[in-house]
């Protein structure tokens, strides 16, 4: 469907000035001829500036002035063309030649029309000549081949082959109409069904002369630019999807020129500045930074520039919001084909990874603080120990020191120990009596032991077990073991516990238990003279 809109492709084909302004008399797009023949803009000209108001307001369908631009004067016709959702206005330029007449030339000069015709069978575009009814004065071969067996058909009946899409073939008639009413150039763009497939096209209605000076006819030139515009719907996919592929990663991608104008941005980084990527581009870095980070950036992408190496740095970066957050920004060399040298940048958001970073060098100084408390507090924990250990010597000292009172030694005659025992008797102490005792036994030759329950007051099963131990280890050392100072209470106790002390020497005084053994020593002796 033909869309009234041209291609840079079929601008491209247009041999003479041609440009698409738009309703702020910007020039939307231009061929190359109306960039060489215009080195500063015509727009500007007072009655062609009027002119396009009248077709861009609709107030006229077309309208035509001359130019006088060296070196030669223009004709420039106008039309609008519809642009998407808005309108614009084709611009066609026509140099004007100077009014001569013909210098007369012999029939011999003429190109034989068998020659021409070889010439537009070669050439790569459509090329048919129609009168005012519509009828074709001629096809060529290239037109034929499009057309297939319809150029049969035209040949032998001489109606035109319309070589455009159905749906545009009333707006092609209105066009040639329009060719020939006015004597202006035209311009049709159409998705055409061919004997090829569909093709797309560009056609050029020029109007000629007949044979006879009422003759108006219609050149039409149709350029196959199917391959052009397959090729630029390609590139504009392959833009779009380079774009979706830089747009959807999260890092900051942008390019910046030696100048620090922002070339290209993604939208993460655009999104930084509340902007969208068409407002970033073209803006300098001072336009979006104050003067001084701004500077801070300028001055790594020149290190760049000069050295051709890569920069990587961390850097804080405002965001619009207000909020302050950490790049790591990777810089690199962008050498372009033709040379020119550009800064490609990557910056990776490490905010978090700092927060995390400084958080754990926190738990470490706090750790380390907790350790060396712990370090402490163990010291001062040994030194309550040790503290301790003397203060538990000290007590076991006194604690020996009791249970030897408790239980002294005491040589009271010749050969003679008494042992007074003195509270109750347990097994620590009792152990205690026995090592004193039995040493005390070996070393001094005692041969009497005088145990004296005087100070016991009670007495229970085991402590006459461990009186009846003592006595034994007495007896197997050799010595004679007597039991003295046994009170009522504790007779009774042992009588009724049942404890036999049959075996056993009692007296009922330390002091008969003395005189005892001091009588038995003396009737030793005796006997012994």
């Amino acid at each position: 469907m033909n869309d009234g809109r041209l291609s840079d492709a079929a601008l491209g084909v247009f041999p003479e000035p041609i440009a698409i302004v738009d309703r702020a008399l910007l020039v939307q797009k231009a061929n190359a001829a109306w960039t060489t023949t215009f080195s500063d803009s015509p727009l500007t000209e007072p009655a062609l500036a009027a002119a396009l108001a009248k077709v861009l307001s609709g107030e006229t369908t077309q309208a035509e002035v001359t130019l006088e631009t060296r070196p030669a004067p223009h004709v420039v016709t106008i039309v609008p063309v519809p642009d998407g959702d808005s309108r614009a206005a084709l611009v066609h330029a026509r140099p004007m030649q100077p009014t001569r007449e013909p210098a007369p030339r012999s029939r011999d000069e003429r190109i034989p029309a068998t020659l021409l015709r070889r010439i537009l069978d070669r050439l790569p575009v459509t090329v048919s000549l129609v009168d005012a009814e519509g009828r074709s004065i001629f096809s060529n071969e290239t037109r034929a081949r499009l057309l297939g067996a319809a150029a049969k058909q035209e040949r032998e009946s001489g109606t035109r082959a319309l070589l455009i899409d159905p749906a545009d073939a009333d707006f092609a008639r209105e066009v040639e109409a329009r060719v020939l009413a006015t004597g202006t150039e035209e311009i049709i763009t159409s998705d055409v069904p061919t004997a090829l497939g569909t093709r797309s096209m560009f056609f050029h209605l020029v109007p000629v002369e007949g044979e006879a000076p009422e003759e108006r006819l219609v050149l039409c030139v149709g350029q196959d630019v199917t391959e052009q515009l397959r090729a630029e719907r390609d590139l504009r996919e392959q833009q779009d999807f380079i774009r979706q592929v830089i747009d959807s990663n999260p890092n900051l991608i942008f390019v910046k020129d030696d100048n620090g104008v922002f070339l290209l941005a993604n939208k993460a980084f655009a999104d930084i500045f509340g902007k969208t990527v068409d407002e970033i581009v073209g803006q300098h870095e001072r336009e979006l930074n104050e003067h001084k980070r701004a500077n801070g950036f300028l001055s790594i992408d020149q290190q760049v520039f000069a050295t051709l190496e890569e920069r990587t740095v961390e850097e804080e970066i405002h965001w619009h919001t207000g909020e302050d957050r950490w790049y790591q920004t990777t810089k690199r060399p962008l050498v372009r084909p033709n040379g020119e040298v550009n800064v490609l940048g990557c910056s990776v958001d490490i905010t978090t990874r700092l927060e995390t970073q400084r958080k754990l060098e926190e738990a470490a100084t706090e750790v380390e603080r907790r350790a060396v408390e712990a370090f402490r507090q163990a010291e001062a924990k040994a030194a309550l120990v040790e503290e301790l250990d003397q203060k538990l010597g000290i007590i076991e000292a006194q604690h020996q020191e009791i249970l030897t009172l408790s239980a002294p030694l005491l040589e009271v005659a010749e050969s003679v120990l008494a042992v007074p025992v003195v509270g109750g008797m347990t097994q620590a102490r009792a152990e205690e009596i026995m090592h004193r005792l039995l040493a005390a036994i070996v070393d001094r030759q005692v041969a009497s032991v005088v145990l004296d329950l005087t100070g016991l007051e009670t007495i229970e099963t085991h402590t006459a077990d461990h009186l009846m131990s003592i006595v034994r280890a007495i007896r197997l050392l050799g010595a004679d073991a007597i039991i003295s100072g046994i009170r009522p209470a504790v007779a009774q106790t042992i009588v009724e516990l049942g404890i036999d002390l049959s075996g056993f020497v009692t007296k009922r005084t330390l002091r008969a238990a003395i005189f005892s053994r001091e009588v038995a020593r003396g009737a030793t002796s005796s006997r012994r003279r």
